[in-house]
């Protein structure tokens, strides 16, 4: 039984198709899931007010700078990226997960028990977590599709965070420092609009706060002998 062929050029022409519609294809999205933290159920911590001081920095965005570092700001005087605005404006409610039930959240400094200073240090002018174009990548994949392939980032995490807990008296009771570095990749599809690119990279950032904050806690609720007293007094 004779065999069908198809024409050279159909073919040409099918394969090219094929290979575009592989180029287009679904995007390979990041998954980052936002880790459940149990709160630090410290006696210490039972029944007490908490009020939260977070600052921020990150280099200069003039070119001509050199990159300097501007200096450290209360977070409610600095414009934020839509990337890490969700967890940092509501740091709070962060702040909450790692605290025992009967414990309660301030925004008046004078009637709480604890301050904690955060301080959190980026290390690129588009923030502690950035999507990072891969334009090479890119540039080449949308000269093959003609414009309709996904587009390839990775997710980058490049911070310092501090945490500083002070009693009522201003008395330093316990100060760690964390860095943070992170890179994860990241497709965003022809339909990705809004928020929608943003959200992996969002959750990033949620993800460290808890993450190095619950570490914090954790250990400043066993402290050193000398600020046992401390602790067990406020």
């Amino acid at each position: 039984m004779p065999v069908t062929r198809m024409p050279k050029p159909l073919m040409k022409l099918a394969v090219a198709g094929t290979a575009l519609m592989m180029l287009a294809g679904c995007a390979s999205r990041a998954q980052i899931d936002v880790p459940k933290v149990a709160p630090v159920e410290a006696q210490a911590y039972q029944h007490k007010v908490f009020y939260s001081d977070v600052y921020y920095s990150q280099p200069q965005a003039n070119l001509f700078s050199g990159a300097a570092q501007q200096a450290m700001q209360p977070l409610g005087n600095i414009k934020l990226s839509r990337i890490c605005s969700p967890a940092m404006t509501h740091f709070d409610q962060l702040l909450r997960e790692q605290l025992p039930a009967s414990s309660r959240i301030t925004h008046d400094a004078r009637a709480s028990d604890y301050r904690l200073r955060v301080e959190i240090q980026a290390h690129e002018n588009r923030g502690p977590v950035y999507l990072d174009y891969l334009i090479a990548q890119n540039l080449t994949k949308n000269l093959l599709t003609f414009g309709v392939a996904n587009e390839d980032f990775d997710i980058i995490a490049d911070f310092d965070v501090q945490y500083r807990l002070y009693d009522k008296n201003e008395q330093l009771l316990y100060s760690k420092d964390y860095a943070v570095q992170d890179s994860v990749p990241h497709q965003a599809g022809n339909f990705d609009f809004g928020d929608r690119i943003f959200l992996p990279a969002q959750n990033m950032m949620k993800k460290y706060l808890l993450l190095t904050m619950n570490d914090f806690f954790v250990n400043a609720s066993r402290p050193s002998p000398e600020l046992a007293v401390v602790l067990s007094d406020s």
